[in-house]
Parts: structure tokens; sequence; C-alpha cells
């Protein structure tokens, strides 16, 4: 990739006097090298350069990725026109060309960058609206807002926390979930109390209640578990349990952290539930469908995803999973992956947002 950009770059300063030449190898090394000098300086920068530095480092590897790309739309263009001339030839072969164009596409990749930051820090509300063909008590509806994958720490810091909790608190909801990837990677004890006295504003008739994601390391610590329960946030890791008498809420823990054992068996989890209620399954990633179907699941709720977060990724998550974003129906199974609250690695959202999701779950009488 890297050679590929550099010999198309030379292409156009080839004919440049010496100084343009030198000016274009120094910026170029530098972007190339930005992202693996960040991510090994981790080890001995000084902690607060570190985000700057792996911010930059990523930004400077997306900028990288999205000038290959178009050199290649740019060629595959130019071996068109060959076949079928349709560039006027004015524009061709005038000795202006080759710098207008390159200049107009570190110009697109700016605004991509900048539209990207910008998408990812103004998530959208999605609502969904589902009937489930089960009595639930006395309740006629459950509202349900879900929030996943948000990957708590230097980017996603409080403010930005604060900002998610009061738009969750305006939805009103009978019960709040969250299927995974609250914390990215390890925050130490003093951040992660912060997040705790956060979530611990969020207001619903019938609780918080989460699941670990592959992020989650603090599942690790039995004294961070704790933390949350003494916060009144309920850790469903491989457990059930019944909500007002009304409905059951069943958390899975994510494959990734017990790889030797495995994680238990939904039939197993899922032992003394009542069937006839209302069963809403919290399972980080979106697989093992047809094991919550089997088991009579009516809502799954998932993240993990991201819905790629930056395009092209979506063209790969798309067909890893049955579906990467959205809701997903087969008979009285629904599932709703979300595209998630935050970001990893660049801060960036590019062809998809970042949401809450507040679902209507109407029961039959």
């Amino acid at each position: 990739m890297s050679f590929y950009i550099g010999r198309r770059g030379w292409q156009i300063v080839d004919k440049s006097g010496k100084r343009n030449k030198i000016i274009y190898g120094l910026l170029l090394g530098l972007l190339i090298i930005t992202f693996p000098i960040a991510e090994m300086g981790q080890n001995w920068l000084p902690q607060t350069l570190v985000p700057a530095a792996s911010i930059t480092g990523w930004y400077a590897m997306i900028a990288v990725v999205y000038l290959c790309f178009l050199l290649m739309v740019i060629d595959c263009l130019r071996l068109m026109n060959r076949r079928i001339p349709f560039v006027p030839k004015v524009i061709r072969d005038h000795d202006r060309t080759p710098k207008v164009v390159a200049f107009l596409m570190l110009g697109l990749i700016v605004i991509i960058l900048i539209y990207g930051t910008w998408n990812a820090r103004h998530p959208d509300i999605t609502h969904y609206e589902l009937a489930i063909d089960k009595k639930a008590g006395s309740m006629e509806q459950l509202r349900i807002a879900m929030v996943s994958d948000i990957h708590y720490g230097a980017i996603i810091d409080a403010p930005r926390l604060n900002r998610m909790v009061e738009a969750i608190n305006e939805l009103q909801a009978d019960v709040i979930v969250m299927p995974g990837d609250i914390v990215d990677g390890t925050v130490g004890q003093e951040e992660f109390q912060i997040l705790i006295e956060i979530f611990k504003q969020m207001n619903s008739n019938y609780g918080t209640y989460i699941v670990p994601g592959n992020h989650d390391r603090w599942i690790r610590s039995p004294d961070l578990v704790q933390d949350w329960e003494e916060a009144g946030i309920v850790v469903l890791r491989d457990r059930q349990i019944k909500v007002g008498d009304c409905f059951y809420i069943i958390g899975r823990d994510d494959p990734g952290h017990r790889r030797e054992l495995g994680r238990k068996g939904l039939e197993e989890l899922m032992q003394g539930v009542n069937p006839s209620l209302p069963l809403i399954l919290l399972d980080h990633q979106p697989i093992n469908l047809e094991e919550a179907e089997k088991n009579g699941i009516d809502l799954q709720l998932s993240g993990h995803t991201h819905m790629g977060q930056i395009f092209p990724v979506h063209l790969i998550t798309s067909q890893l999973y049955d579906t990467d974003w959205g809701l997903l129906t087969r008979g009285g199974y629904h599932l709703i992956v979300s595209s998630g609250y935050g970001t990893w690695g660049p801060p960036l959202r590019i062809g998809t947002n970042p949401e809450i999701v507040a679902v209507t779950l109407k029961f039959a009488r």
C-alpha cells in the first residue's frame, strides 16, 4: 500500500524541482510511519501523551488507507478512459491535471476525516417497536433503552458519558441494558469509580443490567464486579434474572473471557425460567442465533460490530454476521444489533452512525 502510494505520488512530483521531491518524501514518510511509531510509543511515552499520540497515529493510518483507495479509483478511471475516452483531451493532457487531482484527493480526505470526527460525537436515537405474543403479567408494554460499545476511556470520557446519560434519561425507559464493551480495555480505579458514579445517575423503573464484552477486562476482577452491584447495576455474567414477575433478562458472558472452560450453554443458563413470560437475551456478539431461537428467546440485544465503524469495513461485517446492524426477525425471535455509542481505535464514524437504541415491546393482553 505504501509503495503504491509512494510510486504514484512520485510520478506527479518527478518533473518538479529537487525541493518539491524532498518535501514530498518527508511528508509521505511522516504519514506512513506515524501509526507504528504511535503504537510503539505507548510503552515509553509519558502517560499523558499516549492518547494524543494514539489518536494521531490512527488518523494517519486512515488517511493512508483512503489515499490508497482514491488512487485505485483514479487508476481504474484512467484504464476505462483508454478504452472508452470520456475525459476531454484538454484536461487529460494538461500539465497541471495530476497536481490538481492530487490536491482534490487530499482535500477530500481532510473533509472525510473532519466529518467522521463530528459524526462520531453526534449519536442518533434509533427507535424500534415490536410485538411479543406473550403476556407479561399486568404489563402491557416495556420501554427499553439500550446502549452498547461505549468504550469508556481516553476518547469516550466523562463529559461524553454525561451527555449519554442525559439522552438515556430523556427516553424515560422502564429498563436500561448495556450489552458489552462498556470500557475500552483497562482503566484505572479512579476512572472506574467516575464511570460508576455517572451510571448511577441513570433513571429507570426496573434498573440497569449489563453483560461483559470482549474489551471489558473489569470482569476479571471480583472487586470491580462488586462495585457495579453495590451501585445498583446488575451484572449478568451467564445468569438470568426475573424482573417484576413480568419478564426475564438473560445475560451471557462473552466467549472470549472463558476460552478454556467456555461459557454456559443457553439451555443450561435458562434452567428454571418460565418460558411463558417474555425472554430478553443480552449477548455482546450477535452469534449463535440458532441457539437463541431454539430456546425460545423473544428478543436478543447485541452490539460488537460497530457496523464496521469506518467505510468500507461494513462490507466485511455484513458478511461475517447474519446482520451487523438493525432488526432481524425469524418467527417469534427478534434480534436487534446496535452500531454502538463509542468508537474503538480511531475516533471516527464514516458510513455508520453512533446510536442509543430505544425499544418498545408490546405484550399480549
